[in-house]
């Protein structure tokens, strides 16, 4: 009879190892969906592969201060760049630059003319 403990004991082990298996292949592949592949950039404006990329005309709406939204954008006044600053302190950043249009006092022909300035 002691076969049998060990069948049974061989038995739970082979359970919990099913078990388990299908939870670490789970983990892992969410772990690997859910990274992001990204370009690192140096202060220079130059990413990983050395080619430049001009960041001085940007404007980073998530971050940017009320002087650097009035001086680097096209069509807005300190008034304007105060209201986009209450806005993303109130409600939280923004997730595209599309939502700078829930600003009151901020426009599509705003959008336009600053398309290509606009960062996240």
């Amino acid at each position: 009879m002691p076969w049998i403990k060990q069948i049974k004991k061989g038995l739970g082990v082979t359970l919990v190892i099913t078990m388990l298996c299908p939870f670490s292949s789970f983990v892992s592949a969410k772990k690997i969906e859910t990274e992001k592949a990204t370009a690192l950039v140096s202060p220079k404006g130059e990413n990983k592969s050395g080619v430049s990329i001009d960041l001085s005309d940007k404007v980073n709406i998530n971050q940017a201060s009320v002087d650097e939204l009035a001086q680097k954008l096209n069509g807005i006044g300190v008034q304007k760049a105060k209201a986009i600053v209450e806005y993303r302190e109130k409600y939280g950043a923004f997730n595209s630059i599309e939502n700078i249009l829930e600003v009151q006092g901020i426009g599509p022909a705003f959008l336009e003319k600053n398309k290509d300035k606009l960062v996240l």
